[in-house]
């Protein structure tokens, strides 16, 4: 197999098609897979004719290119517009030390949140979406929580980490997806009542839980335009790391390519 795309789907606007998009976000992105091993060339005719595919389906286009997807001139040559996007990612490769580039914060909200928290493993069904996923509908919320508990049944796909505390209280969760080769720390929550340092500790767990996954080799943050996220993610050593936004319209619709996701 030369490349392959499983591209999400939506209705759009009645009476217009179907919009290639993710109408809630359940996985962080969807582009197409093509074979590492092909030469440039034909790399680029794969991308090129599976990109041609799905625009002959749809009138609009406004998906988010994964990390590694290189084939960003065949996005342009159909005409597709790229905004840049970020996530920021720890190296988790044989040899490196993910944890070594902590921030002396961080160092001191684990010890902190260490002293009165422990992390343990949970079922992914305890998970509460309703606390982690923020601003959005009922059924953006229902509807994330059943594509997780769905992906449960692959062996090592999901997991779900929990912070109580010495009573036995609840303080936070992560939930964490994993593909062939990296971890994606999807979705968190914690109590800002509770003791500090919980999100601190959760992503640190996380992190150990991922050495201990062989084959990964990268643990993803999932990346936050909102400043103070994306400095709390750097704070952990956490590498920058663009992405291509992909933005098609097709000519002659009244329907703008805004953000989705």
């Amino acid at each position: 197999m030369a490349g392959v795309w499983v591209c999400p789907l939506d209705t759009g606007i009645e009476g217009k098609g179907d919009v290639a998009r993710r109408e809630h976000r359940l996985l962080p992105y969807a582009s197409p897979w093509i074979d590492p091993n092909l030469h440039p060339l034909e790399r680029h005719r794969v991308a090129l004719s599976l990109i041609e595919v799905v625009l002959q389906h749809v009138h609009l286009v406004e998906l988010p290119m994964d990390p590694c997807f290189s084939e960003v001139a065949a996005l342009a040559e159909v005409g597709g517009d790229v905004a840049c996007r970020h996530t920021r990612m720890l190296d988790m490769r044989e040899g490196c030390d993910p944890r070594g580039g902590y921030s002396p914060t961080v160092r001191n909200h684990l010890r902190a949140a260490g002293r009165v928290l422990c992390v343990e493993a949970a079922d992914p069904c305890e998970f509460d979406f309703a606390r982690a996923v923020v601003g959005q509908s009922e059924a953006a919320v229902a509807e994330r929580r059943a594509a997780g508990l769905r992906l449960r049944h692959v062996e090592g796909a999901v997991r779900c980490l929990a912070a109580v505390d010495a009573e036995g209280v609840l303080r936070g969760q992560a939930f964490v997806l994993r593909d062939r080769h990296t971890a994606i720390l999807m979705h968190q929550w914690f109590d800002r009542t509770g003791p500090r340092g919980t999100p601190t500790l959760l992503v640190d767990s996380a992190v150990v839980q991922t050495l201990e996954s062989p084959g990964v080799i990268s643990f993803d943050f999932e990346g936050s335009v909102i400043p103070g996220i994306d400095r709390f993610m750097a704070g952990f050593g956490a590498q920058a790391v663009g992405y291509g936004q992909f933005r098609w319209q097709q000519d002659g619709r009244e329907e703008p390519a805004g953000r989705f996701g």
